[in-house]
């Protein structure tokens, strides 16, 4: 190209945009103000995307860009369409707000649902430590394993309630858990076998069975002490004497001679006699007896010794059972008398004789004295005086005198008639063989003075007459 003909082309070319300028100042007059705002709206978009990238297609710009970006889609829809309506700005930022404050609302409860279950996973490790910690706490207590040892002495009293005794146990250290042994017996059941009384050494390493078979068991104790019954003791004094020597207590021991005990074939022949004062004086046999000392008894005056007391009383019984044999027996039929009016009459020739002469004649007067009851109805023994002043006059209170004065006139042999309700001592196998074998005389009176010399007598002349003999002897000895 030359240089004129550029030239050309180039004074063309500035004539031209003259005229366009001139062209758009006078339109520009003519554009509305809604043409204006679009044009600047377009400006800020063009702005905001850089001046040298193209405006995409509506289609393209929605794939491009999130729901969140919908109103600036519709902002490019209405430089592209003039019949889209516009949608102002401040709606867009209210929406925006809303959105906002939903993820919010969602992060907040997503935080509370996480400390949830932070706090029930916590809670679960917490119980589950909880309860491992006492499932070993009680296989230990139960079992008695890995404790440490602790000794204590446990008094049972027959009154406690098992309740109270598992508490006697937790309270001198021996269980650690109480309510768990509580469960335990009334799971395995405790009205079959009751605990009995005593004192007893436990360990804290014993386990529930152990403890519970402990105090469960007769305690064995090795001490033994031989007592001897004398031939003549009453009950009561039998009762003392065992009690002395810590066989049991004496109080124990009357239980098992107050009353029939209906074991032993020797109390058929008693009679239900309300005026009896002890229904089984007569039959502790005398011997002597191999006992265990009850050591509990000398620590506890109070201990109860019912069992022990028992087994002393049927030593004694079993021993009288056995001493009575069939020739007694038949002997006893030839006399017309029964094995208990034969222990009656035994019992106040203990107390009235001293020997085996003396012994048959007292037993000889008593049975001419039976025989010939019209005209000899009463025995007048003083020994009977002796029982009941000893025996059943201490018994006597306010509310049962005119019951205990019926019983002392039965035993009273200056007004009775026979044989007294009950036997006076019990007797030894001597006295009850001289009951059944007695010497043949016709007798019916005899004294003894203080020096042991007896006088017999045929009437009542020849008995005073010995009476004045014998006070005249004791005069001059």
């Amino acid at each position: 190209m030359d240089e004129n003909q550029f030239k050309d082309e180039l004074n063309l070319s500035e004539s031209e945009g003259s005229y366009d300028l001139d062209e758009f100042e006078k339109s520009e007059n003519s554009v509305s103000k809604e043409e204006i705002e679009k044009t600047q709206e377009i400006s800020s978009i063009m702005e905001h995307s850089g001046a040298d990238r193209a405006i995409r297609s509506r289609e393209e710009f929605t794939e491009l860009n999130s729901p969140d970006d919908l109103q600036r889609t519709r902002l490019m829809n209405s430089v592209s369409d003039n019949s889209v309506q516009h949608i102002p700005a401040e709606n867009t930022v209210k929406r925006r707000k809303k959105r906002k404050k939903k993820t919010q609302v969602n992060h907040t409860r997503t935080m509370g649902q996480v400390f949830l279950g932070v706090l029930i996973s916590v809670i679960s490790l917490a119980a589950g430590v909880i309860l491992a910690v006492y499932s070993i706490n009680g296989l230990r207590d139960f079992t008695g394993m890995a404790k440490t040892v602790r000794e204590a002495e446990i008094t049972i009293d027959s009154s406690m309630p098992s309740d109270e005794i598992v508490d006697e146990l937790y309270k001198n250290g021996i269980i650690n858990m109480p309510y768990l042994m509580k469960s335990y017996l009334r799971l395995v059941g405790n009205d079959e076998k009751p605990f009995l009384t005593g004192s007893y050494t436990l360990y804290s390493n014993m386990s529930y069975g152990s403890l519970i078979d402990t105090l469960k068991t007769p305690k064995q104790y090795t001490e033994i002490v031989r007592v001897t019954i004398p031939e003549g003791a009453t009950a009561k004094e039998i009762g003392e004497l065992l009690e002395k020597n810590y066989v049991c207590r004496a109080v124990d021991f009357e239980n098992y001679y107050k009353n029939k005990l209906n074991k032993y074939d020797f109390e058929e022949g008693i009679k239900d006699d309300p005026n009896r004062f002890n229904m089984l004086e007569g039959y502790l046999f005398p011997d002597s007896y191999d006992f265990y000392v009850i050591d509990d008894l000398k620590k506890n005056p109070n201990f109860d010794t019912s069992r022990y007391a028992e087994i002393a009383a049927n030593k004694m019984y079993d021993n009288f059972e056995s001493k009575i044999t069939k020739a007694m027996k038949q002997r006893m039929e030839e006399l017309g008398m029964t094995l208990d009016e034969v222990i009656r009459l035994a019992s106040l020739i203990c107390w009235e004789a001293n020997s085996e002469e003396t012994r048959k004649g007292v037993s000889s007067v008593f049975h001419n004295r039976l025989n010939n009851s019209e005209e000899f109805p009463l025995l007048q023994s003083d020994t009977t005086y002796t029982y009941i002043d000893e025996v059943i006059t201490p018994s006597i209170t306010a509310s049962n005198k005119d019951k205990m004065q019926a019983i002392i006139d039965a035993y009273n042999t200056y007004l009775c008639e026979g044989l007294p309700a009950g036997a006076i001592c019990n007797p030894g196998l001597a006295e009850i063989m001289a009951a059944l074998e007695p010497a043949n005389t016709n007798y019916y009176y005899f004294l003894a003075s203080k020096d042991g010399n007896f006088y017999w007598a045929r009437t009542l002349e020849e008995h005073e007459q010995n009476i004045k003999d014998a006070a005249l002897r004791e005069e001059n000895g």
